[in-house]
């Protein structure tokens, strides 16, 4: 990309449109990330097939920005480092799950939004956007680089968007291989029979407790080992959770075995704060010590390689 290329496409980011940018693309007579007139022959490419349809892609894109938790986790479990990433939710940086090397990458959106400019500035092959990314982000993202968009999975199917960025990425294979080790570990777990009879994840917040629902990815994965969701989890339908719960209502929570996500700061303190009464401690999971705290941004919201691969490490705690 041209010095004067860039600049012309940075200032027309900062005039706010994403058709203002069009314009700009347009008059230049190229592609985001050629120069006109170029005589040098296009990269290879592949095709994914994603939300707003089939979207050709370098073949071995090498600049890459993930828009979205799964994206990153995606990415960093195929030995990919991200040019720019997302802040985790309440964060400013990458997931803490993810480590280091997460936590160096720059941060070029939040959860809410993308920094258009700081996207422009790190002149991307590829952008890893949110499954079902609204149409006026997206329309705005795909002029700066071809941006993939999953299709929004049914409940359940959680594997699914993975796949779908693993194909952007050129490397679904090496993804097929990580999920495939992920239901070894399940199905050993479920033979061995430990995780039998109800379970259930509640995520602790500073405005109280809330059950997960079934079909997360930590969902799938205790039923997929043997574990049985609490129907209250099961009837959540599309819904990531319940209601914040009282402690009076704790019992609708009332499973063989809990797993308790305090999330951030104010959770752990609302959890602390509530374990040590009654409706909490007449739990019977927490009775028969079967109440294993967890991490929250893995169990509550995140989905991913990585990510699953921790959970079944704390499945795999819990029973040992």
């Amino acid at each position: 990309m041209t010095h004067s290329l860039l600049a012309r496409r940075r200032r027309t980011l900062l005039a706010g449109t994403a058709a203002g940018l069009l314009v700009a693309l347009t008059a230049c007579g190229g592609e985001p990330g050629t120069s006109s007139g170029s005589d040098t022959a296009p990269a290879e490419e592949a095709t994914v097939a994603t939300l707003y349809g089939d979207i050709a892609v370098p073949a071995d894109p090498q600049r890459v920005i993930t828009l979205a938790e799964p994206a990153l986790d995606v990415a960093l479990a195929l030995d990919v480092t991200p040019v720019g990433t997302t802040a985790s939710r309440g964060g400013d940086k990458a997931p803490a799950y993810l480590g280091d090397e997460a936590a160096e990458i720059p941060i070029v959106a939040t959860v809410q939004e993308p920094n258009l400019e700081a996207i422009l500035e790190a002149e991307p092959d590829v952008i890893l956007a949110a499954a079902g990314l609204e149409q006026a982000q997206y329309d705005a993202l795909k002029e700066i680089a071809p941006t993939i968009v999953p299709e929004r999975p049914a409940r359940g199917e959680w594997e699914a968007p993975l796949h779908t960025y693993a194909e952007a990425l050129g490397a679904d294979d090496e993804l097929t291989e990580a999920l495939d080790a992920i239901d070894e570990r399940t199905a050993a777990l479920k033979a061995d029979g430990a995780l039998e009879g109800t379970a259930g994840v509640v995520r602790w917040m500073a405005n109280g407790p809330v059950l997960m629902n079934s079909t997360n990815m930590p969902g799938v994965l205790l039923t997929d080992s043997g574990a049985t969701a609490l129907q209250i989890a099961t009837d959540l339908g599309d819904r990531p959770h319940s209601d914040p719960l009282s402690l009076e209502n704790l019992t609708e929570v009332d499973a063989d075995r809990l797993f308790l996500a305090a999330f951030g700061a104010d959770g752990k303190g609302a959890l602390e704060a509530a374990s040590s009464q009654p409706a909490f401690t007449r739990l019977k999971a927490v009775t028969n010590g079967d109440a294993a705290e967890v991490d929250g941004s893995v169990w509550s919201s995140a989905s991913g390689p990585i990510a699953a691969g921790l959970v079944l490490d704390d499945l795999e705690a819990a029973v040992s």
